[in-house]
């Protein structure tokens, strides 16, 4: 950060901190977190335990600024130390090749360089060796300070102010200056497909409500409102189905109108009828109120014997009309609201999950609502309920689980899936999956990423983007940890036990790994035959001697060993539903 911009940036925290602090002047942990807008917990956690210099479980302002002018006017030496000290968790003046790869991971991801997993591992293993000049299994900071020395590149990296860290989200230039990104050209140029389908959307609801209006013309202006809407109404209620009949779509686009309508737009085209059914069923309701209650001023019925019962007749099955309007009318509201982003995303899926489930009940009160709705429904229905059928006996499929998990760099889970035995598909498919350890309710679509003549295993490759997919790696994450919490330095034990061993020449072994243990059996050199067994019977005479010598060294293929595979809790049971993308 620039000196203006150090300035300004502790104005904003000082300001910030104020906002927040009590009578004390004083923040806990929490107060902290929300004051700097941290969303790592883990360096809140580390930051705040730094900062708090007194141990009172609260920093005060003077604490707080102290160690940011620190880290913004530090040397790199003080930099560094402070890193050292975040990471050293357990306050005890070293670190563990673990955690070093912690420190490694984040200070490359700050400076924007991305590692594989692998490479950062060798990465960290040979820093580490390097640094541990006693191989005592853990550095000091002199000891890492004194081996960076001798990577200016590196120690550079490192030393990147770990305020950034704490800095908030950067403001988008454009929002910040309020451009209209939908009068655009490239916006217009990207989006011909979607505006072409809104504008063409937009004349047929225009259509089919001056056709209603002009068929009751004589009724009124309320009246003719109402029938207009109601009319659009009929058509929203069915083509929103449409919309999600995903396999439907998906042969759609094998054909010419994917170059014309912007299927691969089908959810949001779906929020887009499902608002525009809210307005109608508003607007087709508020005009009826109005023509009952002109009607109740020159007629036998009152306002309310109009909307609450069914009295005048009003509807085509025993006078209900009025009655499945007004739940329409709350049940259509009630789907919208639920199904809105803050809901969704917001850790209550399951709240827009089985409010949508109540669009069985919302079509049978239209049949019983409108008398003309069956027509526009039976088409549609049909193939919808064509779709379930099928969607179910697919995502039903036996013997779906989770078989590897992989945590690659920029937060990509790999998932490897067994393959069911007649699952057959191509190059750019989708499937949706549900794995009920992270959300039971939840569905959602990656593509396939193994290619089709892989006959055992599905592959996706899945990028933290979105509040499922983050519970998704973190779940992984977790496990991970809780299997190998160290795995670097265990892997480190078994390498300088292995050297050690091998290094001996007084020792005949042989080093292999069983389950994080070393455990030696014994080898028999060649050409060398073992010492005899005191206790073994003499060996007969007229039988040839054995031959000692093992498969390899006869030119021979040695025998093939199976391992049976182990399906425990690693094996995480998903559902699959099969999607076509071309």
């Amino acid at each position: 950060m620039s000196a203006e911009e150090d300035s300004h940036w502790l104005d904003w925290v000082t300001k910030q901190f104020e906002s927040i602090a009590g009578d004390d002047k004083e923040i806990d942990i929490d107060e902290f977190k929300t004051a700097l807008k941290v969303k790592e917990s883990f360096f809140a956690e580390r930051f705040f335990a730094l900062f708090d210099s007194d141990g009172s479980g609260s920093i005060s302002l003077t604490e707080l600024l102290e160690a940011l002018q620190l880290l913004i006017h530090g040397s790199e030496s003080d930099k560094l130390h402070f890193l050292f000290q975040v990471y050293d968790v357990d306050g005890s003046g070293s670190i563990d090749p673990d955690e070093l790869r912690t420190v490694l991971k984040s200070c490359l991801r700050e400076s924007a360089i991305s590692l594989p997993e692998e490479k950062l591992d060798d990465l960290t293993l040979a820093l580490f060796e390097s640094a541990d000049k006693d191989n005592s299994g853990s550095i000091t900071f002199e000891e890492l300070k004194a081996e960076l020395e001798n990577f200016p590149e590196v120690m550079e990296n490192l030393t990147i102010s770990a305020a950034n860290w704490l800095k908030p989200p950067a403001v988008d230039p454009q929002k910040r200056r309020g451009a209209p990104r939908y009068l655009t050209q490239a916006y217009w140029q990207n989006n011909s497909r979607k505006l072409l389908f809104l504008v063409l959307y937009a004349l047929l609801n225009l259509t089919l409500f001056l056709g209603a209006v002009m068929q009751q013309r004589g009724g009124g202006g309320w009246f003719m409102m109402a029938k207009g809407c109601g009319q659009c109404l009929n058509f929203n209620c069915t083509f929103i189905m449409v919309l999600m009949l995903r396999r439907f779509l998906t042969w759609l686009r094998a054909t010419w109108v994917v170059r014309v309508l912007p299927l691969d737009q089908n959810i949001l085209l779906h929020q887009i009828v499902g608002y525009a059914i809210l307005v109608f069923t508003t607007a087709h309701t508020t005009a009826h109120i109005f023509n009952f209650g002109k009607l109740s001023e020159s007629g036998d019925f009152q306002l309310w014997e109009y909307l609450l019962t069914t009295r005048p007749g009003i509807g085509w099955v025993g006078g209900a009309a009025s009655l499945t309007g007004i739940v329409l009318q709350l049940a259509i509201g009630l789907m919208v609201l639920c199904s809105s982003t803050f809901v969704r995303r917001s850790g209550h899926f399951e709240v827009f999950y089985w409010s949508h489930l109540s669009y069985v009940w919302v079509w049978s009160l239209l049949m019983v609502h409108c008398s003309n709705f069956w027509k526009w429904f039976v088409v549609p229905g049909l193939m919808f309920l064509l779709e379930k059928i099928v969607g179910m006996a697919v995502s039903r499929m036996a013997g779906l689980y989770i078989v590897e998990v992989n945590m690659l760099p920029s937060k990509v889970t790999h998932l490897v899936i067994k393959r069911p035995q007649f699952f057959h598909f191509k190059p750019g498919d989708y499937v949706y999956i549900n794995i009920p350890a992270i959300a039971k309710y939840e569905w959602h679509p990656f593509t396939i990423s193994s290619p089709p003549e892989q006959s055992d295993s599905l592959w996706l490759h899945i990028r933290s983007m979105g509040q499922w997919t983050n519970r998704l790696y973190e779940f992984f994450r977790t496990q991970e940890e809780q299997l190998e919490p160290k795995r670097l330095s265990a892997s480190l034990r078994r390498r300088r036990v292995a050297e050690e061993f091998f290094s001996s020449t007084d020792c005949n072994g042989v080093a292999s790994n069983e389950d994080d243990a070393i455990e030696l059996k014994m080898y028999r050199q060649r050409g060398l035959t073992p010492p005899p067994d005191p206790q073994a019977p003499p060996p007969d005479p007229a039988e040839p001697p054995p031959d000692r010598l093992e498969p390899a060294e006869r030119g021979e293929a040695p025998p093939l060993r199976e391992v049976p595979a182990k399906l425990g809790e690693n094996h995480r049971v998903c559902n699959i539903k099969v999607c076509k993308h071309i």
